[in-house]
């Protein structure tokens, strides 16, 4: 890939709930807007509720303002980052691709509803809602990383649709520290007697594929310098082990599964990858 094809996102979004755990979506926005110097806008929905149809004296303080407050008080760090805070009633997945949609937004930041260090994630309903709808790519953030990530694992099913994912983490992060993963199946794989036999056999026509497509993408000289991976096997517990052994920053997925159709995708494997890998996960927005 040529330098003329890298990334550089100008106009971000940080998608928060103000929850405790945000902080870490909250920290990693700034960061790449410094080092972007990338315009950072901070959006939160409140929520309507029961209260809102209670006498005003009951109500308390405006929930808007409370917000809005909280954003300028209790997160500190984003002095001299350019950034506006953006405080609404309203669905938050309504709010958030709005704003996207308004800004002419190129990423948009977020978090998970719940961590879980020993099992799946909860990813609540805004994030789903995000990768199937948004304009941009969507990161979402799990670890705490103190540097841009070093190594970033590229989902792909080999698809035309899931190559938004390759040519995204190209784009931003240059082949060095890529690896491309696939995850090959057959239909009534269980009914297979010699498992190892398959794997052996399939593998070699699958990782020429891979070599294949990288090549499409970037050419010869870029394919050489990405290590790939195939494996026989559900894509997302494969990928979660492959992150904890090898200590993976990122894992970029796009529409990862045979039919391209975003909705369906987000139903299975993709939603499968966002829950069960230990990393942040970036969504590659859908070529149309």
């Amino acid at each position: 890939m040529s330098e003329a094809s890298r990334i550089t996102p100008r106009h971000l979004i940080l998608a928060t709930d103000l929850a405790a755990r945000t902080d870490r979506a909250f920290d990693r926005a700034v960061r790449l807007a410094r080092r972007w110097d990338a315009r950072l806008l901070i959006v939160h929905a409140v929520e309507e509720s029961l209260r809102s149809q209670e006498p005003s004296w009951r109500r308390g303080a405006d929930p808007v303002e409370t917000a809005r407050r909280k954003l300028q008080f209790d997160y500190p760090g984003w002095e001299g980052v350019d950034s506006a805070i953006e405080v609404r009633k309203g669905k938050a997945q309504d709010i958030i691709l709005e704003a996207a949609a308004r800004e002419n937004t190129e990423l948009i930041i977020t978090g998970i509803a719940r961590e879980n260090p020993y099992g799946r994630d909860e990813l609540g309903d805004v994030v789903p809602a995000l990768a199937k709808h948004a304009p941009c790519p969507v990161l979402v953030v799990k670890k705490r990383i103190a540097t841009g990530p070093r190594r970033v694992v590229v989902a792909s099913d080999l698809t035309d649709a899931s190559h938004a994912a390759l040519d995204l983490a190209l784009g931003l992060f240059g082949p060095g520290r890529l690896t491309l993963f696939n995850a090959f199946d057959i239909p009534y794989r269980s009914m297979v007697g010699d498992r190892d036999a398959l794997e052996r056999s399939m593998r070699p026509g699958v990782l020429e594929e891979c070599k294949a497509v990288l090549v499409d993408a970037a050419g010869e000289s870029v394919a050489a310098q990405v290590e790939i991976i195939a494996e026989l096997g559900a894509p997302a517990p494969i990928l979660a082990k492959l992150v904890a052994d090898r200590d993976i920053d990122l894992v970029v997925t796009g529409t990862y599964g045979h039919t391209g159709v975003m909705d369906v995708l987000l139903g299975s494997t993709a939603m499968e990858i966002m829950a069960e890998v230990p990393c942040d996960v970036l969504v590659a927005r859908r070529k149309r």
